[in-house]
């Protein structure tokens, strides 16, 4: 082989391979393509799961918050109850034991 001929090989090997790993690193990008899109849907449904179970939870302290008002008005009706019969037992108590009636 000339010296000529030995260079066009090296030109003629390194063209090839400059196209094989032209080739390669497209294959791979479009695999990266397509394993993103997958990663990306799964993450989305992944957080739409979460988001749907913060609703829940939400929906849930609502409710809790709900009990907490009803029961709290039911203690404010009882506390008013309670002040009533204590006032009246003083009432009571003070008239049994001869004491002057403030009320």
């Amino acid at each position: 082989m000339s010296d000529a001929q030995t260079w066009t090989t090296i030109g003629g090997m390194f063209t090839f391979m400059l196209a094989f790993v032209a080739l390669l690193v497209r294959m791979f990008g479009q695999n990266l393509d397509v394993r993103f899109d997958a990663l990306t849907a799964v993450m989305t449904a992944g957080f739409e799961q979460v988001d749907a179970r913060f609703e829940q939870v939400d929906r849930r302290f609502e409710q809790v918050d709900r009990r907490f008002d009803q029961v709290e008005r039911r203690l404010d009706r009882i506390e008013g109850r309670v002040d009533a019969l204590d006032r009246d037992v003083t009432v009571i108590t003070r008239r049994l034991m001869g004491g002057p009636d403030t009320a």
